[in-house]
């Protein structure tokens, strides 16, 4: 057997040999046919293509030789360049699909070089006929739903059959793929090959968020119109409650005022009961979603939990705080040392205000006397020291708080605090008193007393005289008065018909078992004063205010009369000037009698502007002045009148009568007038008749 091996290798070795020598090629394949899909009714080329072919071209199916049809199976190009390629025409299932195979014969009987390509799938399409969802073994029609609980792992298949090539199934919610959660496998339909059937298995933990959504399963096929089918169904998804509140409370909740709800939202499928409690009681305050209160009290005020329930669990408790504010109320004062409020003088006390409120009320304490409240402090607690008989009364305190911007308050019942102890004298009493002699004085000194004074006495000088003992000489004791402060009283001392040996001290002394105490005052007379002298003051005072006043009266008038210089009057200068004519003539051998006048006729003056009548500034008057002396050596001119310069006799105020300045006084001796005193202007004429020899020339120089 060695031998003829050994043989037959040898003679192969030397045919190919031969082939190389005589230059000839083996043919082979260039191009093989692939995989193919084509619709149903479509043509298809499969392609195959040979270099330096030599044979004859043959396909076959599954391994069975297919021949040539026009229309059917024909050739798509030239085979003797190469092109073996075979179009398939109107492409049916049942015919065409399956592996395909391109086959060369020998170029020549002694060569071999026959030629099989690689199996080829051709694939007639078909889209799936169905697809659809199972779920526990069950198909769920679209659109049925599945129930599901959340936070649980679910499985569920989708099938897709009737198929060739085999579908791909993709899976999602909404448009959430979760197709990575799947595996998918095939199968072909019972009785056929050609048709398969694709299941993907889906399995995915389900989440409360994914409730009432769509799981889609999507057949995707290149013979489906649209490319692919697709089924869903709805997602029940049952889980426990979950909670949320929502509170319809104002700032500030007034009790018998406002009103409250709290509304408890649960999130739950299937829908959950409703619970409410209030934090520290078993007690079910409801069932419903809503908590009112309607009005609200303060019994209301506290903490409250919803719990909502359903066949799959219970939620978390929520909670919600309800804060009820009030004005105060039962505000009552206690005592220290069990109530017990009679304190020994010098002593200390503590008492304490309570108050029902919200929020926390301020506390004042104020005491009731005979003059009124008094304060005496703040805060919850009113701490008394070193205590006189003063801090005894009626207390209480007032508690307060705000609430809506609004101040609220009450008071409490008064509590009595008394005193007890040695006397004390009342501060603050008028330690002095003054009266006229003659005059009845009363002493006065005010104390207190708990228990009430055994001793009360009166002491001056060597005299001491009891409270009560009536009249001894003109001292009277008068008996104690009690005053309208509990345990006080008023001690009283007459002095009848005071002297001024009554000016001195007087002491009070008041004694009772616990103790004394002792107070001072003095006591000061005075002289009278007379009657006369008294209206004698009154009328001097009086008389000065008249004479004040008439000098008041004489400066305005002058002023305003003879003094004013606002340019409507002349000034002596302008008398001087020549505007009033005055001179002096001896018609009348020096003198002018007492019955004789002078008339000055000042009907015009001169201004700035030109002379101007002395109707536009005064009304005409004429006045008489008497002159009581003889006036030598001179007389006045003026229109109508003349009179004896000399006989005016001016004063030497006015340059002893002469009218022009003092420097050039060497040239109008003194005639030695007399002294002229000015009078009041009377408005009545333009004329002055000047009838005596005392003549007021007080307007002379304003003229």
């Amino acid at each position: 057997m060695i031998p003829v091996r050994m043989d037959m290798e040898f003679r192969f070795f030397i045919f190919s040999l031969m082939l190389i020598g005589f230059g000839n090629t083996l043919q082979q394949f260039s191009n093989q046919p692939e995989y193919t899909e084509v619709n149903p009714g479509q043509s298809v080329v499969l392609s195959c293509k040979v270099q330096d072919k030599g044979g004859q071209c043959i396909w076959q199916r599954d391994r069975r030789p297919i021949g040539m049809y026009a229309g059917k199976y024909e050739w798509a190009a030239d085979r003797d360049s190469g092109d073996c390629s075979l179009r398939i025409s109107n492409a049916k299932l049942d015919f065409d699909d399956g592996l395909w195979e391109c086959q060369v014969t020998n170029s020549a009987i002694d060569v071999l070089d026959s030629l099989t390509s690689e199996p080829a799938q051709l694939v007639v399409r078909v889209p799936p006929q169905m697809v659809s969802i199972v779920y526990n073994g069950s198909h769920v029609e679209r659109p049925g739903n599945i129930t599901v609980q959340s936070d649980t792992n679910a499985m569920v298949q989708c099938v897709s059959a009737g198929a060739n090539p085999v579908p791909n199934l993709r899976w999602f919610i909404g448009d959430e793929e979760i197709s990575h959660n799947a595996y998918q496998m095939n199968s072909t339909m019972e009785g056929t090959s050609k048709s398969w059937i694709a299941t993907s298995t889906l399995e995915f933990k389900i989440r409360r968020d994914q409730h009432n959504r769509i799981l889609r399963c999507v057949s995707e096929h290149e013979a489906l119109l649209e490319k692919k089918l697709e089924t869903g169904i709805k997602l029940n998804v049952q889980y426990a409650p979950v909670v949320s509140l929502r509170t319809s409370l104002p700032a500030d909740l007034e009790e018998g005022v406002d009103s409250a709800s709290i509304l408890c939202e649960a999130d739950a499928n299937p829908p959950a009961t409703i619970i409410w409690r209030k934090v520290g009681s078993l007690e079910i305050l409801g069932l419903q979603e809503n908590l009112e209160f309607d009005p609200i009290d303060r019994n209301h005020a506290g903490s409250y939990t919803c719990e909502a329930r359903n066949a799959i669990g219970s939620s978390e408790l929520v909670e919600s705080t309800v804060d009820v504010k009030y004005p105060p109320s039962d505000v009552l004062v206690f005592g220290a040392n069990d109530g017990n409020l009679i304190v020994p003088v010098g002593g200390s006390t503590r008492l304490e205000c309570q108050a029902d409120a919200k929020p926390a009320p301020l506390f004042k304490w104020f005491q009731k006397t005979e003059d009124g409240m008094i304060p005496r402090g703040e805060g919850r607690f009113l701490v008394l020291s070193s205590m006189s008989y003063e801090y005894q009364g009626e207390y209480h305190c007032s508690a307060s708080n705000i609430i809506s911007n609004r101040e609220r308050s009450a008071i409490s019942p008064s509590i009595s605090l008394k005193i007890t102890g040695p006397p004390q004298f009342v501060p603050f009493t008028d330690q002095h008193v003054t009266v006229t002699k003659g005059e009845d004085a009363i002493l006065r000194l005010a104390f207190c007393s708990n228990p009430k004074p055994s001793k009360i006495t009166w002491q001056w000088g060597h005299i001491t005289l009891e409270a009560g003992a009536g009249l001894q000489g003109r001292y009277v004791a008068e008996a104690i008065i009690k005053s309208k402060r509990a345990n006080c009283y008023e001690a009283r001392l007459r002095i009848q018909r005071t002297e001024q040996t009554d000016s001195r001290f007087f002491s009070l002394t008041v004694e009772n078992e616990k103790g004394s105490d002792l107070s001072t005052l003095t006591l000061h007379v005075t002289e009278s004063v007379s009657l006369a002298a008294v209206v004698g003051v009154i009328v001097a005072c009086l008389m000065l205010l008249i004479l004040v006043t008439l000098c008041l009266l004489y400066a305005f008038r002058s002023e305003r009369c003879c003094f004013s210089s606002k340019g409507n009057l002349k000034s002596s200068s302008d008398i001087e000037k020549g505007k009033l004519d005055l001179s002096l003539s001896n018609g009348h051998n020096g003198k002018l009698s007492s019955t004789s006048s002078v008339s000055i006729d000042i009907s015009k003056k001169k201004f700035s502007s030109g002379y101007v009548s002395t109707d536009e500034f005064y009304p005409s008057y004429t006045e008489s002045i008497p002159v009581e002396e003889s006036v030598e050596n001179s007389s006045i001119k003026s229109g109508k009148a003349s009179l004896q310069y000399a006989d005016l006799q001016l004063p030497r105020a006015s340059n002893n009568g002469s009218m022009r300045a003092k420097s050039n006084r060497q040239k109008h001796p003194d005639y030695g007038l007399p002294s002229v005193t000015p009078v009041p202007c009377s408005p009545k004429n333009d004329t002055m008749n000047i009838t005596n020899g005392n003549w007021p020339i007080r307007n002379i120089v304003n003229v």
